[in-house]
């Protein structure tokens, strides 16, 4: 009996499916069940590697760039001054949407609890015109962090380190806070400039200073004060300055 190409074709899909067919049912065991599946998707999904679209603040933000920068600038007269801290790449930060916006960084092994996140706070125009780095250090730390949305409580400063910034004197603070029976630990940075002052603040869990406290201290540490000057104007040595030359009808200086 002659059997025409076509049917052939027929045959090899159906066997070719079949096949196919059998060998996922091989496969297939109870660990790659669709809630399985599911599962790890989430995992995925919510690990360090993984920061949604929405959580990554772009540059026309008042927030971290993409890159991680995070600036504050005070700009009430000329020359601007800035203060910038790098945050780590890895494990990747999320920022809240409720005020005042702390930055939150995962920590291994409690990536589904933010409330043992590392906290990042930006603080600027903080305390009178032109004072000490000490004075605005108190303002941030003490009087920001009593607020409800912050700590609820000030900090106790344990250690001050001071030293010289672009445009003025800065102090790097050591302190601690308690909020809702919890004790945090962390490091504050705190410029003063001719313009006023700016900080940052990095806080954690105490219980968590062993993984904690050198992403903090690295966090603070990075911090760079710079004057950002002007655009200066361009010169263009082949120009020249139009000039009037007076025209014949123009009226004469004697005339009414």
């Amino acid at each position: 009996m002659k059997v025409s190409s076509s049917k052939i074709r027929v045959w090899i899909a159906v066997l070719t499916f079949g096949l196919g067919i059998w060998s996922w049912a091989q496969d297939a065991t109870p660990s790659s069940s669709l809630g399985d599946v599911a599962r790890k998707a989430r995992k995925d999904h919510s690990s360090f590697d993984h920061v949604p679209a929405k959580q990554v603040t772009n540059e026309e933000e008042d927030g971290p760039d993409a890159g991680g920068v995070w600036r504050v600038t005070l700009c009430s007269q000329t020359p601007c001054y800035e203060l910038s801290i790098a945050l780590p790449k890895t494990p990747k930060w999320i920022r809240p949407a409720a005020e005042p916006r702390p930055v939150l960084i995962p920590l291994v092994g409690h990536e589904d609890d933010l409330s043992r996140a590392i906290r990042v706070y930006a603080a600027e125009s903080l305390g009178p015109s032109y004072p000490s780095a000490d004075v605005a250090k108190r303002a941030f730390l003490q009087g920001l962090f009593a607020r409800p949305e912050y700590f609820g409580q000030a900090a106790h400063i344990v250690l001050d380190e001071h030293f010289f910034v672009e445009g003025g004197l800065g102090v790097l603070t050591h302190f601690t806070v308690i909020s809702g029976g919890v004790k945090f630990r962390g490091f504050g940075i705190t410029a003063s400039v001719t313009n006023g002052n700016y900080g940052f603040a990095c806080a954690f869990h105490e219980e968590d200073s062993v993984a904690a406290s050198s992403i903090c201290d690295a966090i603070v540490k990075s911090a760079h004060s710079q004057i950002l000057l002007p655009a200066q104007p361009r010169y263009y040595p082949t120009y020249q300055i139009p000039q009037y030359y007076p025209r014949y009808d123009d009226p004469r200086d004697n005339d009414d």
